[in-house]
């Protein structure tokens, strides 16, 4: 009898076992949602944020003066979140990754920008507007930017170059 129970127990431990682990497998690759991407951007966010070398003040304050004398030159400027004007700052290079509401652009001297795209943001290829879509990586882009509560947010994007596939390989003559 008590082997009849043991066996009973060690029979029930394994169909609760194999029963689990058909519970943990959803069996479906659909892909993966909105709010997981957001969520994958977010971590990548905070990622790339963290490898941010400090810039060199001395730097900062060349850019600065640069800045202020091309506004002294009537160039563009941009309202600020607190209602005073704030410039405008452009970027050019290529874009690294293309995220749901996010664009890291890698500029000419190697630098990375992580530039917030939101629905205000406009899309241009010439001069015609285009989708955000055709945005991808690998793509030449020159975006114009604000900061607004410590975000580098896209006002404009102008799509230089599209990317370019790869080159396939030739194929081995037999």
């Amino acid at each position: 009898m008590h082997r009849l129970r043991r066996w009973g127990a060690v029979a029930g431990a394994v169909g609760a076992l194999w029963s689990l682990g058909l519970a943990c497998r959803s069996g479906d690759d659909a892909p993966p949602s909105g709010h997981e991407r957001e969520a994958r951007s977010e971590v990548l966010r905070e990622l790339m944020a963290s490898r941010e070398k400090m810039p060199d003040p001395q730097a900062l304050q060349a850019q600065r003066r640069e800045l202020q004398a091309e506004l002294g030159q009537g160039q563009s400027v941009g309202q600020g979140g607190s209602g005073s004007e704030q410039p405008a700052t452009n970027v050019h290079g290529l874009v690294a990754w293309v995220g749901d509401d996010e664009l890291l652009v890698r500029d000419t001297g190697g630098v990375e920008r992580d530039l917030r795209v939101d629905n205000t943001t406009r899309f241009h290829r010439g001069d015609r507007e285009v989708s955000r879509r055709m945005v991808e990586k690998g793509a030449e882009v020159r975006v114009a930017y604000e900061v607004q509560q410590g975000e580098w947010v896209a006002r404009d994007v102008d799509v230089l170059r599209l990317s370019t596939p790869p080159p396939t390989p030739p194929l081995e003559q037999r």
